[in-house]
């Protein structure tokens, strides 16, 4: 969405704000400032210039978001709570299968990692994580961990259910998470991946834990 147009989400009126109009001005404010990190770099980033392009004041901005590393923070916290939205659309449909459950779960993470505002998320938290780690504190506990517990969550139920116990079932999630991020980093600092190429590395994870399934 071109910076422009992020101010025309609400119009100020004189007086309180409803709660509609709150809202409104909030995500502009989201909105705007993960354009200008995301074309500009984060380095690159005033909270005036945010602020001016918003259609908003300092002292709104300020309010809601009292430094730029805590408005960054509410960027990924605002986008991974979308994107989670997004892949737990088809929860509902699971079975009690923990393949099937590990498929659903690495799917969801290969095509979350192959959107290009995921991908472009992880390329400024790369280039800022040496000088700014809380913000990839924030992208961690809000993403990584979310999907986590998830899946420790799906193999603790299954080892209960099926009579095979799970001694570390977090950091079996942990491990799973990991083999597909990590495979999708190394690969694609020299190709793209597609979509399929990274369903399909998905799949092979969850064969090879699946095999080893007596070792959780």
């Amino acid at each position: 969405m071109p910076k422009t147009d992020a101010a025309k989400a609400f119009v100020p009126k004189r007086g309180r704000p409803t709660a509609k109009q709150v809202a409104a001005i909030e995500q502009t404010i989201l909105s705007t400032a993960r354009n200008m990190f995301l074309e500009d770099g984060y380095d690159a980033v005033a909270m005036e210039n945010v602020a001016m392009v918003a259609g908003v004041s300092k002292g709104t901005l300020y309010a809601r978001h009292p430094s730029k590393e805590a408005l960054f923070t509410a960027i990924v916290e605002d986008r991974v709570k979308q994107w989670s939205a997004t892949a737990s659309q088809q929860d509902h449909l699971l079975t009690d299968d923990i393949r099937e459950r590990l498929r659903h779960h690495g799917h969801t993470i290969a095509q979350s990692i192959s959107e290009p505002e995921v991908h472009a998320f992880q390329r400024l938290l790369l280039s800022t994580r040496d000088r700014f780690p809380e913000l990839s504190k924030a992208m961690y506990e809000v993403g990584y961990l979310y999907i986590v517990q998830l899946i420790t969550r799906d193999s603790g139920a299954a080892a209960e259910r099926d009579g095979v116990p799970a001694r570390q079932p977090e950091a079996i999630a942990r491990m799973f998470v990991s083999g597909i991020t990590g495979w999708q980093l190394q690969e694609s600092g020299a190709r793209p991946i597609p979509l399929d190429e990274m369903i399909a590395a998905a799949d092979r994870t969850v064969d090879l834990f699946m095999a080893a399934r007596s070792n959780w």
